[in-house]
C-alpha cells in the first residue's frame, strides 16, 4: 500500500475518532440541555394553562374548549386533566407528529423530559390536576442539524488535511522517488548519481548510493585505463607511438570485412627510404628523433578523425588508413606527404629529400593481399617518378553503376523512393550455437545490381542521405519483425544519430509497435557514439523504456572511455574483428579480450565478437568471456537461445 493511501487512512481514522469524541461530548451536553428546556416548557405551559382554566373552572364546556385550544396551538404529545381522585376528566393526545430526524437517531439519543403539571381550582376547591407533555420534534431536529454540521466540518477538515498532507508527503518523498529510480538503475547496472535531498535520512542514503556509483565508475575507468595501457604495450611501437604492423593490418582486414560505410576508405603508405643512410651519417639518436617527429605528425593528422589510424609497418614504412573518408585518395596522399616533409624540416634535414607516398582506395569485401599489392605498386611508382612523390593506384571494377556524386545521388534517391532495398541476414549465436539475433545489413538495387552496404553507404554518407537510408532500414526491419518471431539487429550511422528528425521518427515508429521493439537490436559504431555522446545518450534514454536492446559495434579501440557510458544501460557490445582475429594464436590479444569482457560484464553488457572466421576462434572465444559470435565462420543450427 502506498504512503499516500496510508496517510489518508490514518487521517480518516483520526478524524473519525475525533468526530466520535466530539459527537459524544456535544450530544450529551445538548441532550441534557434540551431535556431541561423541555421540562421547563412543560412546567411553564402547564402552569399558564392551569391559571387560565381556573377562571372557568365552573363551566365544563369552557374547560374543554380551553384545553383543546391550547392543544391545537402547540406541539404536545398529550394534555390531560384529572379530578382530585385521579379520574380522567379531559384528554387530548397526538403521538404521531412527524420528526425531521431519523428514528435511529431518536432512539440513540432519547430526550426524556418529565411532563409538567399544575393544579386547577376554584376558590379553595380543587377542580383537578393538569398534566401536559410537549413533543420533542424541534429539539430532535435541532440536535440532528447540529450533528450534521459537526460531521460536515469534520469531513471538510479531513479532506483539507488529507490534501495538504498528500502535497506535503509528495514534497517530502520526491527525493525518495529519485532514490528508487537510482536503486532500479543500479539493479540494471546503470551507475547514475542524483542530487542530495534536504531530508537528513534520505541524504545519507543518497550519499551512500552516489558514493557507490562513483566508486563503480572510478573502477571502470581505472580498469579501462589499465586495459588500454596493456593494449598500447602489445600493439604500439614504443618509439613512434604508432600501431605496429600486425595489429595495423588486422584493422584494415577488419574494415574490409565490414558491411557498412566504414568498409570503404583510403590507405596511404609512405616510405622513408634513406633512413639507413641517416642512421649511419647522423647517428641512431638523430634517426630516432626523426622517427618520433614523423609519428607525432601522423598522429596529429588523424586526431579527431574518428576511425582513422596510423601505423608503422616496418622500419622506414608508415601507413594511414582513413575509413569513410570524404577526401579523395590524391588529397589524402598529399596531406600525408606534406606532414612527412614538415617532420623532416623540423629535424633540420634537407627538405629536398622527398618521401615517396602511395595510396589506394579500399573496396569493401576485397582481400587484404590485393589492397597491399596495389599500394605497393603505387609506392614503387612514386619512388621512380622524379616529378611527383605521390602516386595513386585504384581498383577499377569492370562494371561501375555510377562514377560521380551526381549520378550516385540520382541512383540512391531513385532506389530509396522505389523502396528498392532488402535486408540480408547473418546469425549471431552464443557459445552453445543458439541464435541471439540476426544481423541485417542492407542491400540496394542500383543499376540492376544488388550492391552491398559497404559500397552504397560511403556515397550516401557523402551525399547526406544516411538518415533517409537508415530510416528505410528501420521500416524494413519492423516489417520483417511483424512477419516472423525472430530478433533482428540493425546499424544506425553516426549521421543518422545526429539527425533530430530521424530520432523523432524512429521513436514514433517504435512507440506504435512496442511488441516489435522488444525484438529489435539497435547498434551504433563505437566511434560515432563517443563522437556524438549527447545525441547517443538522448537516443538511449528515449528507446530503453520501449524494450529496444541498444549496443555498440566495432568496439575496442576507444574502450578506455567506457566509463562515460556507465549510466546509459547499454545491453551489449560487438567487439571489433581486429581484436578477435587469430586470437587463438596471440596471447596478448587473449589477455586484452579477457580484460575487455570482464569490464563489460561488470556493467551488465553482453559481449559479441565480430568477424569470427575459423573453428579455432570459435572454440577459444567463449573461454575468454565472449557471450556471442558472428562472422563468416559462424553457423547456426536452427536453435534459438
Amino acid at each position: 500500500m502506498s504512503l499516500s493511501k496510508q496517510l489518508w487512512i490514518a487521517i480518516a481514522v483520526i478524524m473519525a475518532l475525533a468526530f466520535g469524541g466530539s459527537f459524544v461530548v456535544s450530544t450529551l451536553s445538548a441532550q441534557k440541555y434540551l431535556s431541561q428546556q423541555l421540562y421547563l416548557k412543560n412546567l411553564d405551559n402547564a402552569t399558564s394553562l392551569a391559571i387560565s382554566m381556573t377562571q372557568v373552572a365552573e363551566d365544563p364546556v369552557s374547560l374543554e374548549l380551553l384545553l383543546s385550544a391550547q392543544f391545537d396551538s402547540g406541539h404536545y404529545q398529550f394534555i390531560r386533566l384529572d379530578d382530585p381522585n385521579g379520574k380522567l376528566l379531559l384528554e387530548r393526545r397526538n403521538p404521531a407528529i412527524p420528526v425531521g430526524a431519523p428514528v435511529w437517531f431518536q432512539r440513540l439519543i432519547p430526550l426524556e423530559a418529565p411532563p409538567g403539571s399544575a393544579q386547577v381550582q376554584t376558590g379553595w376547591r380543587q377542580v383537578g390536576t393538569l398534566t401536559l407533555q410537549s413533543h420533542g420534534k424541534f429539539a430532535y431536529e435541532a440536535l440532528w442539524r447540529g450533528t450534521l454540521r459537526l460531521l460536515l466540518w469534520f469531513a471538510a477538515g479531513a479532506a483539507v488535511t488529507g490534501l495538504l498532507g498528500t502535497l506535503a508527503l509528495k514534497s517530502i518523498l520526491h527525493p525518495l522517488y529519485d532514490v528508487v529510480d537510482q536503486a532500479q538503475a543500479l539493479g540494471a547496472r546503470r551507475f547514475i548519481t542524483i542530487p542530495l535531498p534536504r531530508a537528513l535520512e534520505l541524504r545519507r542514503v543518497v550519499s551512500a548510493m552516489n558514493s557507490l556509483s562513483g566508486r563503480i565508475k572510478g573502477m571502470l575507468e581505472e580498469e579501462a585505463a589499465r586495459l588500454e595501457a596493456l593494449r598500447r604495450q602489445i600493439e604500439y611501437d614504443p618509439l613512434t607511438g604508432l600501431l605496429q604492423r600486425e595489429p595495423f593490418l588486422k584493422r584494415i582486414e577488419a574494415l574490409l570485412g565490414r558491411d557498412d560505410a566504414s568498409g570503404a576508405g583510403v590507405l596511404v603508405v609512405a616510405r622513408f627510404s634513406r633512413l639507413m643512410e641517416i642512421n649511419q651519417e647522423l647517428g641512431r639518436q638523430t634517426a630516432d628523433q626523426l622517427l618520433r617527429r614523423i609519428g607525432e605528425r601522423l598522429s596529429a593528422l588523424v586526431a579527431g578523425q574518428g576511425d582513422w589510424l596510423v601505423g608503422r609497418l616496418n622500419g622506414p614504412e608508415f601507413a594511414l588508413v582513413a575509413p569513410c573518408a570524404t577526401a579523395t585518395c590524391e588529397e589524402l596522399a598529399e596531406q600525408v606527404a606534406a606532414s612527412l616533409h614538415l617532420a623532416i624540416d623540423d629535424a633540420n634535414l634537407a627538405g629536398e629529400r622527398l618521401l615517396p607516398v602511395g595510396a589506394t582506395a579500399l573496396d569493401p569485401g576485397e582481400p587484404l593481399s590485393q589492397v597491399l599489392s596495389r599500394v605497393d605498386t603505387a609506392l614503387v611508382a612514386a619512388e621512380r617518378n622524379e616529378a611527383s612523390s605521390v602516386q595513386v593506384v585504384n581498383r577499377y571494377a569492370t562494371v561501375q553503376a555510377c562514377n560521380d556524386l551526381a549520378s550516385w545521388r540520382l541512383a540512391l534517391t531513385e532506389a530509396l523512393a522505389a523502396n528498392a532495398l532488402k535486408l540480408v541476414e547473418f546469425p549471431v549465436v552464443d557459445g552453445q550455437g543458439k541464435l541471439l539475433h540476426f544481423e541485417t545489413p542492407v542491400r540496394l538495387l542500383i543499376g540492376g545490381e544488388w550492391l552491398s552496404a559497404g559500397v552504397v553507404m560511403q556515397w550516401a554518407a557523402r551525399l547526406g542521405l544516411m538518415p533517409r537510408l537508415d530510416g528505410a532500414v528501420v521500416s524494413a526491419a519492423l516489417a520483417e519483425l511483424g512477419k516472423r518471431q525472430v530478433s533482428l539487429g540493425i546499424n544506425i550511422s553516426a549521421e543518422a544519430l545526429c539527425d533530430a528528425a530521424f530520432r523523432a521518427e524512429l521513436l514514433t515508429q517504435l512507440q506504435q509497435a512496442p511488441e516489435l521493439a522488444a525484438r529489435l537490436w539497435l547498434e551504433v559504431p563505437e566511434s560515432g557514439a563517443f563522437r556524438h555522446l549527447a545525441e547517443f545518450r538522448a537516443l538511449c534514454l528515449a528507446l530503453k523504456p520501449l524494450g529496444v536492446r541498444i549496443g555498440l559495434e566495432h568496439v575496442g579501440h576507444q574502450f578506455s572511455r567506457i566509463g562515460e557510458l556507465h549510466d546509459l544501460g547499454l545491453d551489449y557490445i560487438k567487439i571489433d574483428a581486429a581484436i578477435s582475429r587469430d586470437v587463438h594464436a596471440n596471447p596478448g590479444s587473449q589477455a586484452f579480450l579477457r580484460g575487455l569482457c570482464i569490464i563489460a560484464h561488470s556493467i551488465g553488457l553482453t559481449t559479441i565478437a565480430e568477424g569470427v572466421r575459423s573453428e579455432a576462434e570459435l572454440a577459444i572465444l567463449p573461454g575468454l568471456g565472449v557471450d556471442g559470435m558472428t562472422g563468416p565462420g559462424v553457423r547456426w543450427s536452427g536453435q534459438a537461445a
